[in-house]
């Protein structure tokens, strides 16, 4: 049997983009993304895996290109590999 490996957002990367695009809180970016704050604050904390939608909004209101955006969303849990 196969055993993959689990897949995890890499919150640290979410907060260093958001200092670099001026964001210091949760909530403005909550507010300029239009996610609800407390589900955004879930993925930051690595406490929820981001929707879909969730996930794009972040991509875009951040400006994360896409091969990054796939490395943030998608980075695999070594951990558990």
């Amino acid at each position: 049997m196969k055993t993959y490996a689990r897949r995890l957002t890499d919150t640290v990367a979410i907060k260093k983009i958001m200092a670099e695009k001026g964001f210091k809180t949760i909530s403005s970016l909550a507010d300029q993304s239009g996610i609800n704050r407390n589900t955004l604050g879930k993925v930051i904390d690595g406490k929820a895996q981001p929707s879909s939608d969730t996930m794009f909004r972040l991509v875009d209101t951040l400006g994360i290109p896409a091969a990054e955006a796939g490395k943030i969303f998608f980075a695999v849990n070594l951990r558990d590999a």
